[in-house]
């Protein structure tokens, strides 16, 4: 096997071994139609109705965050806490001395220090890794992610998937998800839909560039070219990568005024598409995916004044299919994003267990989640208030072993989530 070396005066000599738009969405075929797709909408219990949707200024329905010190919200095993200093070098001597020689790596520092970390720290943990950790006669430096990966992908498939997302980075796990799908079970099509759907231009246009496959020329839009069969969800996804949803805040952040002319003409289309014998998912598609949240929670709300119904669920019943659920996620997280959220774990908590092949999924929205320490905690409030538990417990009980305890760990909402930082500094004495 090939050796590393830490080149930093903290590790000394450490070794570490073992790394080894093509046509017109109108004239697409309408096979999604004809293909029946079982998903997570399908299988999960009824969305909440738009006349519950929070306003974007209402923090009732939010408590305060934890002090420092503490994230114990209710979950039968009270976890205690303490301030992580942050220090790149030092973490890299732990990682590379965890993961050195061919013996079973010692995973302790990556379930303690991993899921602790903002994606800037991650990001400068990866730099700090390459330069300090070295490999082969060139001295090469080492990816600290395809170092992971390496290492856990015989001893413990679930803990490397879990902490090799972590790894990448906020954007690269999402474009890792993102095509995850297709190199397995191409029946996990909620990892490309919840990779993608319902984002912001600027946060596709990060995964985007995240995104490494020499087999399609580190093109995500390449890849799913050639990988998606020709039909309206393929449509749908390369919408969304061309990057055409209405933006919400204009240039100087402000939020953008709605088109209630916009509204109306959107509400009328919708209507005529769900109560259509045949056809309607393009225009279901063509809005859905396009506008902004703040245009879709305003057609949400007139579409149910005028027609005392749900377009959600009408959509749903209209294409019980990957248009369905494509269109499903994205409106139930502009009903409110923390519920879909915890409608979504509890889904994957539940499918883990019956279905091996699952777990993807809890590791998925976990590490999606926990990038963001405030939506985490609203995410665990909307959780205990749904189901009446804490999702820590729910977590702890549906896994096991290391991967378990990773996946516990990334259910803690960090707070602050900025981590203290040391500098190191130098004095003399007279």
């Amino acid at each position: 096997m090939s050796s590393l070396s830490v080149n930093t005066a903290l590790a000394g000599g450490l070794t570490a071994g073992g790394l080894v738009a093509g046509a017109s969405l109108a004239n697409a075929p309408p096979s999604p139609m004809l293909e029946s797709y079982y998903g997570t909408y399908q299988a999960c219990s009824p969305m909440p109705s738009p006349l519950l949707l929070p306003s974007a200024d209402d923090g009732r329905a939010l408590e305060p965050l934890s002090p420092l010190g503490s994230d114990n919200e209710g979950d039968s095993r009270r976890r205690s806490r303490r301030a992580r200093f942050h220090d790149a070098e030092d973490i890299t001597t732990q990682l590379a001395q965890a993961l050195k020689s061919s013996h079973r790596p010692d995973t302790s520092p990556l379930i303690e220090i991993l899921p602790s970390l903002t994606h800037e720290q991650v990001m400068e943990l990866r730099a700090e890794y390459k330069r300090l950790v070295k490999t082969g006669p060139e001295r090469k430096g080492v990816n600290l992610a395809k170092h992971i990966r390496a290492r856990l992908k015989d001893e413990d498939p679930l803990l490397m998937k879990a902490s090799y997302s972590v790894a990448l980075g906020r954007w690269e796990s999402e474009a890792y998800w993102a095509n995850f799908w297709y190199q397995g079970d191409k029946t996990r099509r909620e990892l490309l839909i919840e990779s993608l759907m319902g984002r912001t231009n600027g946060e596709i246009r990060l995964i985007k560039e995240a995104f490494t496959d020499k087999k399609y020329d580190n093109s995500l839009i390449k890849c799913m070219k050639e990988e998606l069969k020709e039909d309206k969800f393929k449509k749908a996804v390369l919408m969304v990568l061309d990057e055409r949803r209405m933006e919400e805040y204009d240039h100087y952040g402000r939020l953008q005024p709605i088109d209630y002319g916009l509204v109306d003409q959107d509400v009328a289309d919708l209507r005529r598409a769900v109560r259509s014998e045949k056809g309607g998912e393009t225009a279901m598609i063509t809005i859905i995916v396009q506008r902004s949240d703040s245009h879709l929670r305003a057609i949400l709300q007139e579409y149910e004044r005028q027609f005392r119904a749900n377009f959600a669920r009408d959509a749903l019943k209209k294409s019980g299919n990957l248009v369905g659920e494509l269109l499903a996620h994205i409106l139930n997280g502009v009903i409110n994003r923390p519920v879909r959220d915890a409608l979504l774990l509890h889904h994957a908590i539940s499918a883990s267990r019956k279905d091996g092949l699952r777990r993807e999924l809890l590791i998925s929205r976990l590490v999606r989640y926990h990038w963001d320490p405030d939506h985490m905690r609203a995410v665990k409030q909307a959780y205990r208030e749904r189901y009446n538990r804490g999702l820590s417990d729910a977590v702890r009980e549906a896994t096991s072993g290391e991967w378990g305890m990773f996946c516990e760990e990334l259910c803690i909402a960090r707070t602050p989530p900025d981590v203290r930082r040391f500098d190191k500094i130098s004095y003399s004495v007279r």
